[in-house]
């Protein structure tokens, strides 16, 4: 069989892989973005040729196209998966895939239903209805949200403090919709000039008018001094290496206060440490007979002017017929339970303690999803491998400020700084510096601790409040509120660096709105959907 023979015969396989591996060469940390705006032309050409031979092709035909596209751009790019769970990899790159195919597939029955209405917009609802109800739900990866694509690149995005990046996925996708359409004239017998000039101009200017608003924003915006200087220490211990003994873990201790004094200046508020640093997990009603936070307090004596910002697992115990969680697990032996948090924890002075407990965890890793009707099975769930329980977890968001007038710092961990709509109520609630405290050494040196770096630029920007990243293996880095790295670390570097941010209280229109996008969205897609459900039954009827 020759090369053309092959391609024709083979010609929608291969225009949907087109979009995947377009998608994957886009996206970050070292993709081009530009490449987006015409990863979904490809894909669009399998549906306008799908539509036409309606007659004889079934709708689910172009849904398996769609999720083949969308499989090879999941798989491409969280791969790295596979270094923390083989079976998670799997699932999340599949189920993902095939998510991301539906609103595709909706717009598909859409025009098959309604074939006078032949436009693919309903495509840009169904979409953003997704990303926005995927942030929602247990099976919660909103790691390839299509606005995520420009997180290299913050200069392009900075309208993202009032879309967030419901806006790139606008951007990007309207950007394709235009140029298929072009396209599509192009290739029309007969094509009239006319037509093609007033695409051509449309398509140019839905490119070219974000780009040049977000690039006069970025040069514009200057942020209004007001200074804290943080110290961010990088242990750069292996997560799959964890204390053996309680000395091995009084010695980590040690070895973070020495870098933390390494780095240190009389002007340093605020010394900041990765996810579930402390070595030792904390019990909440024993706070002051933990040996690594004993450590902390003596170091913090030493210097009056700090406070200890760190990761660390906590355990809340419920005794005496005390009411516990649905999260709570049971003390082998009595009847007593407890729950088991990945927290954030603030260490001041004068013995003050203060936590907040992650609430954004990851599906199958520290949650079983739904597990409040899964709970009966997770017994066999745990016997075939996966997570039979979950994490507990707190209703809001919580904040750290040392004292009245002290700077408040938003402790965010690990998985919930790719959620920014999750995070803008950390601003809501005062926060004036953004802490992000994360252990990205579980997928070794690969792209996923490097997107996951470059996802807080977008954080910084949507919120306009730095961001202070403590990683435990790398990237640790100041981001500015313009999404600008002003320092970083290398990866696997045991370190500690300075820095001086300046805080930020203003509320952005999104951080005091939320994604207003995929709520609308939301709305237009269940118009859409009731629309296709009535036009179901009346063809029924007749």
């Amino acid at each position: 069989m020759t090369l053309p023979v092959f391609v024709n015969k083979h010609r929608l396989i291969l225009l949907s892989l087109a979009s995947g591996l377009l998608l994957a060469a886009s996206w970050p940390a070292r993709g081009l973005p530009v490449l987006a705006f015409v990863a979904l032309l490809p894909l669009l050409m399998v549906e306008s040729q799908m539509f036409g031979e309606r007659s004889h092709r079934r709708s689910v035909d172009f849904f398996m196209h769609a999720w083949l596209a969308f499989f090879v751009w999941n798989l491409f790019t969280t791969w790295w998966i596979v270094f923390a769970t083989i079976p998670g990899m799997i699932t999340a790159v599949v189920l993902n895939s095939f998510f991301m195919a539906i609103p595709w597939w909706l717009m598909h029955v859409w025009r098959r239903m309604l074939p006078k209405r032949q436009g693919v917009l309903p495509v840009v609802f169904f979409w953003l209805s997704f990303e926005f109800l995927h942030s929602k739900w247990d099976l919660s990866w909103n790691w390839l949200d299509l606005g995520n694509v420009f997180a290299a690149w913050p200069s392009w995005v900075q309208w993202y403090e009032f879309t967030g990046t419901s806006g790139g996925a606008i951007w990007v996708l309207l950007v394709n919709i235009l140029l298929y359409m072009l396209v599509k004239e192009l290739r029309s017998p007969g094509a009239k000039a006319k037509r093609v000039r007033w695409f051509g101009v449309l398509t140019a200017t839905a490119f070219a008018v974000p780009l040049v608003l977000s690039l006069t924003m970025h040069a514009r915006y200057a942020e209004k001094p007001n200074p804290v200087e943080v110290v961010i220490v990088q242990p750069s211990y292996d997560p799959y290496q964890p204390a053996q003994t309680p000395t091995e873990a009084m010695q980590r201790v040690e070895t973070m206060v020495a870098l933390a004094k390494e780095a240190l200046s009389p002007h340093t508020r605020f010394v900041a440490l990765p996810e579930a640093a402390m070595p030792d997990g904390i019990w909440l009603h024993q706070t002051g007979q933990n040996r690594g936070v004993l450590q902390v307090r003596e170091f913090l004596f030493q210097n009056p002017q700090l406070s200890w910002v760190s990761g660390s697992f906590t355990y809340q115990l419920y005794e005496n017929g005390q009411e516990a969680s649905l999260t709570a697990r049971s003390v082998s032996g009595t009847s007593n339970s407890y729950d088991v948090y990945n927290s954030a924890v603030f260490i001041g002075q004068q013995g003050s303690f203060d936590f907040y407990h992650k609430s954004k965890l990851v599906p199958g890793i520290e949650r079983m999803p739904f597990f409040t009707v899964l709970k009966p099975i997770g017994r066999l769930v745990s016997a075939l491998g996966g997570t039979a329980g979950s994490m507990g977890t707190q209703p809001h968001r919580g904040v750290f400020r040392a004292a009245p007038g002290e700077p408040v710092v938003a402790p965010v961990i690990c998985y919930e700084s790719i959620y920014g709509d999750f995070m803008s109520e950390y601003a809501r609630r005062g926060a004036g510096i953004i802490f992000v405290l994360t252990n990205d050494g579980w997928w070794r040196k690969t792209p996923g601790h490097r997107q996951h770096h470059e996802y807080a630029r977008l954080r910084a920007i949507e919120l306009r409040k730095p961001v202070v990243r403590a990683a435990s293996t790398g990237i640790s880095s100041f981001i500015d509120q313009r999404g600008q790295v002003i320092k970083k670390t290398e990866w696997w570097q045991q370190t500690a660096i300075r820095e001086s941010v300046n805080q930020n209280y203003r509320l952005t229109y999104y951080a005091l709105q939320g994604n207003v996008a995929g709520k609308i969205s939301v709305f237009f897609s269940a118009l859409l959907l009731l629309a296709m459900i009535s036009r179901r039954y009346i063809n029924r009827k007749d």
